[in-house]
């Protein structure tokens, strides 16, 4: 399939309608404004599948150009990108504040298809402060069908991960934890540094004030976190704020949730990030060509 453009008034509608004609894995290439006098603004969006990316050869950015970007399967990472520790199950830790959606993110990696393949997942919680928290993830845990392991201690993470040796994937769920809670902020930052996880991701979710959401971003990532995971767009659809905190604070993005149901509502998150990351760059060319 060729690569398309879309022309509107917009970038928001513009990027509905490459969602709505290319699909949810479609990758935008490039946003720019074409100049229409003192008219009102005119956008241009050009898109594709990743296969009409992937064979097109141009100095615009592409997948293949911003190395922050992963894929939606970690396991599948550009570059043959090494694993901090190939010997051991990959582990993904979910870290945010209260209310963000983590459990149920979980949730749904554990039954996404793309997500982990047929690679056997395991699941160890922290979240043994929430009422319901570990019957909810049990729950879930039972549906799909794989091991759990809940931890109460630092001490208890890594023979609870030996238990959960003959996995591939390991997600751990961590309580959400006010600025208040220092003392149990810190005992789940002991069992995460027990747990060594490969990857850490931060799970806000959309309609947060910038600097708030900034400062959990900033606040997580001084804690470890490598990754962002925005939730709940479905409530927020023409936010776009985590997107470009992410492009602005260099983090990378594998996932998105739209919804409630598990395990369908989980979509890559690079369609966005790279409209995002687009349109930052035509900004900050236009900035310059204005100075000039």
């Amino acid at each position: 399939m060729p690569l398309e453009t879309f022309t509107g008034p917009a970038v928001g509608p513009l990027l509905a309608q490459v969602h709505d004609k290319l699909g949810a894995e479609a990758l935008v290439i490039k946003t720019s404004r074409i100049p229409r006098g003192i008219d009102a603004p005119l956008f241009e969006v050009l898109a594709g599948d990743q296969a009409s990316v992937a064979g097109w050869n141009s100095h615009c950015l592409t997948r293949a150009s911003a190395p922050e970007l992963t894929r939606f399967n970690p396991l599948e990472c550009e570059n043959g990108r090494a694993r901090k520790y190939p010997r051991r199950p990959l582990s993904i830790a979910l870290v945010g504040p209260t209310g963000a959606g983590k459990t149920t993110t979980i949730a749904k990696l554990i039954g996404h298809e793309r997500a982990f393949g047929k690679r056997r997942v395991g699941l160890l919680s922290f979240d043994t402060y929430r009422v319901g928290a570990v019957e909810q993830l049990q729950t879930y845990a039972e549906l799909a069908r794989v091991p759990l392991e809940v931890v109460y201690a630092p001490g208890e993470v890594r023979p609870a991960l030996r238990r959960l040796g003959d996995v591939e994937v390991v997600l751990i769920d961590t309580p959400g934890r006010g600025p208040r809670n220092r003392q149990d902020s810190e005992q789940v930052d002991r069992c995460l540094r027990a747990a060594e996880p490969d990857e850490v991701h931060v799970t806000v979710p959309a309609g947060l004030r910038r600097e708030l959401a900034l400062g959990t971003i900033t606040s997580y990532r001084e804690r470890g976190a490598t990754h962002l995971i925005a939730t709940k767009l479905d409530e927020w659809e023409g936010d776009w704020t985590l997107f470009e905190l992410a492009t602005e604070c260099r983090t990378p993005m594998r996932w998105v949730t739209d919804g409630q149901e598990v395990p369908t509502d989980i979509r890559s998150a690079s369609p966005r990030l790279l409209a995002a990351l687009a349109s930052t760059s035509t900004n900050s060319r236009q900035a310059r060509g204005g100075a000039a």
